[in-house]
């Protein structure tokens, strides 16, 4: 992985319009990488035009004919893609995960970007994502891998006893434990399989092979306020990476949401070789 490093944003845009990727136009030095979420197919030729105007190629995974979920993602780069790839297996809704591999000098790196939808709204087709996710990820793992997205998780929560506290999770007694039974458009499933599904992304990197780049950074269990909802905030949109790379920067861009541009904040990572922990499928080049 001799050509990095790679700069990557990730935002849910929050099917906004063309006008939401003014203040990214604006930064001083583009990122080689952006994936958006949320954006609907109405606004994808016009914001894939724009990004265009920015040097970039991209592929949308939104269906316009869709009867639910009426928005995809976009990966975007001033690298050259290889492939893209919207995986169907598993998916409830397979419009919300795109994947694409980028070609660069020193050989293939994979792109995953996600929309986990709401448990609340969508019951346990969240978990059948993160599930079918996690099935996708283990398929790529030892490969130079980046996998980002609004995750819908974790709670807005300190850590308990050095781990995440998940929405499959409540408090009794001062501790979260895994709630019984839910019942969701006549799908009953426990707390104890929402909860695994949840923290397999951020606790299992032996098996997983992926880490959240922002705890590279700012520390294990840190968190920042990414979106808000309902005036609570929310530590949503994540970016992992495999262990072919080092996390030389991370860090969330505040102001694209505070001045309106969507109610979700961007994050950035800047990404180096990680030659120390470099497996058998990371020395391509």
């Amino acid at each position: 992985m001799d050509s990095l490093p790679l700069s990557v944003l990730t935002w849910n845009v929050s099917r906004r319009g063309e006008s939401v990727l003014d203040p990214l136009a604006a930064l001083p030095d583009l990122p080689d990488i952006v994936t958006l979420q949320e954006v609907t197919p109405a606004q994808s030729d016009v914001i894939r035009k724009r990004l265009l105007r920015l040097r970039y190629s991209s592929v949308y995974s939104g269906i316009k004919a869709a009867s639910e979920k009426r928005y995809g993602n976009v990966i975007a780069a001033r690298i050259p893609m290889a492939s893209f790839d919207a995986p169907a297996s598993g998916f409830p809704w397979p419009q919300l995960v795109a994947r694409a591999v980028l070609e660069t000098d020193a050989g293939p790196v994979n792109v995953i970007n996600v929309h986990v939808p709401n448990g609340s709204s969508n019951g346990w087709k969240k978990i059948e994502t993160l599930e079918a996710l996690r099935k996708l990820v283990l398929s790529l793992k030892g490969e130079p891998l980046i996998l980002t997205g609004d995750f819908n998780e974790p709670r807005w929560t300190p850590l308990q006893d050095g781990r995440i506290v998940t929405w499959g999770q409540d408090e009794h007694k001062g501790r979260w434990l895994p709630w019984g039974a839910w019942t969701f458009d006549g799908i009953t499933g426990t707390g104890k399989r929402w909860d695994s599904a949840v923290r397999w992304f951020f606790e299992h990197s032996h098996d997983s092979g992926i880490r959240n780049a922002f705890w590279d950074i700012a520390g294990h269990g840190a968190m920042e306020a990414s979106h808000f909802s309902r005036g609570a905030e929310r530590w949503f949109d994540h970016i992992f990476v495999s262990s072919c790379f080092r996390v030389a920067g991370c860090g969330y861009l505040h102001s694209f949401r505070e001045r309106g541009f969507s109610d979700h904040s961007p994050l950035t990572a800047t990404l180096l070789a990680n030659k120390a922990r470099r497996p058998t499928g990371c020395s391509r080049g």
